[in-house]
């Protein structure tokens, strides 16, 4: 939909459109926790009870999350061009979450009963990274997209939030199943628990656009949807390839997350060179995700009013000075604040990804052009542990490691400047 056309929707949604978007909020949320929060929270913490069982370095299990990057990374793009969406026929958006809620579920089910890491392995990379993808936020912000305009960022923040609150709660809940249970019915339990939540929730709630239930964008009156511009038709994989915003937005966001990961894993590392306990680093670490939460639905309702490409901008700007801050100062108080503010600001990113890609694309190429962002991203995502690993070999100061961060969000803040929504393949599209 048109700005103008947006602006000209003064009708009042039915009390059958907030329901059902209500529901749409609900599911969405479920999706982003479990998807996120039930396999890349979960590595910390099965780590050392994984390996006294199956033997093996640390080395080798770090593979197991480089390698469900690497398949969620390729993936996402033919997940996206699967989807259904508003001027394009395809998967159902309830169906892909049901079968993803299933794979992941299903995947830690095996899992726990492994014999071998390898084996292990094998499963979380055949169905837990596939179900992550298809149950998380690639498949509900386009449901989110096909759903809201006027308030889109609003709604994509607290459907993202669940990525966010999952990192506060799932590794605290995995802990103390794993004490209670052992390490195996505990990686069971919380594939119980994906049968048991999102699929049904996915079942129930879970809708591709308003027009499944007799509704329209935003529960905008028949008269108004029917006079707003037809959404664009949907463009090829080849059409969006040939877009420089496309490439533009991959490096962006490539950055941007990368940057945001390192200061994320390293964070309790950093406050215990500084001399914080363990439990209070990770006390930090959980404050963050709190924040973040907090962060993401704010910026998201910011986005609605000003644009999500100014937000973005400002987020990147904001982190590059809370990161320089933080690496001058060696109170462990001040690190800690200022980290909080890092994750109000860098969390917010995967709700502002959607939004700006919403608005570049529209519904009908939403979801093939995030997934392919995801394919551009993926290298940069790779390095970039690789690289602070080296870094911190070499100087032995985690400072040096996040002060890499400040010139990956600036040059992302750069790059942005360069995306325009008029851009067009050769030829038009």
């Amino acid at each position: 939909m048109s700005d103008s056309s947006a602006g000209e929707n003064t009708s009042h949604p039915t009390d059958r459109f907030r329901r059902h978007s209500r529901g749409i909020l609900v599911v969405g949320f479920a999706g982003s926790f479990f998807s996120v929060g039930f396999s890349v929270y979960l590595f910390g913490v099965f780590q050392a009870e994984m390996l006294e069982t199956f033997g093996g370095s640390v080395t080798k299990f770090a593979l197991a999350p480089v390698v469900m990057s690497i398949v969620s990374g390729l993936l996402s793009p033919f997940v996206g061009r699967s989807l259904a969406t508003r001027g394009r026929s395809g998967l159902s958006i309830r169906s892909v979450m049901m079968a993803g809620a299933l794979a992941v579920g299903l995947g830690l089910l095996l899992v726990s009963r492994m014999p071998s890491l390898m084996l292990a392995g094998l499963f979380l990379a055949l169905l837990v990274a596939p179900g992550m993808v298809m149950l998380g936020p690639l498949v509900n912000q386009a449901m989110v997209i096909n759903w809201f305009d006027l308030t889109r960022g609003r709604a994509l923040g607290i459907v993202a939030a669940g990525t966010t609150v999952a990192g506060g709660v799932v590794p605290v809940m995995a802990a103390l199943l794993i004490e209670a249970l052992g390490w195996r019915n505990a990686m069971a339990s919380l594939g119980l628990m994906m049968l048991a939540i999102p699929l049904p929730l996915s079942a129930v709630f879970a809708r591709t656009q308003p027009e499944d239930v007799g509704e329209h964008v935003d529960g905008q009156t028949q008269e108004v949807a029917e006079s707003a511009p037809a959404p664009a038709p949907p463009l090829s994989t080849r059409q969006l390839l040939e877009r420089p915003s496309l490439w533009i937005l991959g490096l962006v966001f490539g950055l941007q997350f990368s940057a945001g990961t390192l200061s994320v894993v390293f964070t309790i590392p950093y406050a215990q060179q500084l001399g914080l306990g363990l439990v209070a680093g990770a006390s930090v670490l959980s404050l963050r995700s709190w924040c973040g939460a907090l962060g993401k639905i704010l910026l998201g309702w910011l986005s609605d009013h000003v644009g999500p490409r100014p937000v973005v901008i400002g987020v990147l700007i904001v982190q590059a000075g809370l990161t320089a801050l933080m690496i001058q100062t060696r109170d462990p108080v001040y690190f800690s604040i200022l980290g909080l503010g890092v994750g109000f600001a860098g969390a917010a990113m995967l709700p502002l990804k959607g939004a700006l890609v919403g608005k570049l694309y529209g519904q009908s190429s939403f979801a093939s052009a995030f997934g392919l962002t995801q394919l551009v991203e993926l290298p940069l995502q790779l390095i970039a542990l690789p690289l602070a690993g080296f870094v911190y070999d070499v100087t032995s100061d985690w400072a040096t490691v996040f002060g890499l961060t400040i010139p990956m969000f600036l040059v992302a803040s750069i790059l942005l400047w360069f995306v325009r929504p008029s851009d067009r393949p050769p030829g038009g599209a």
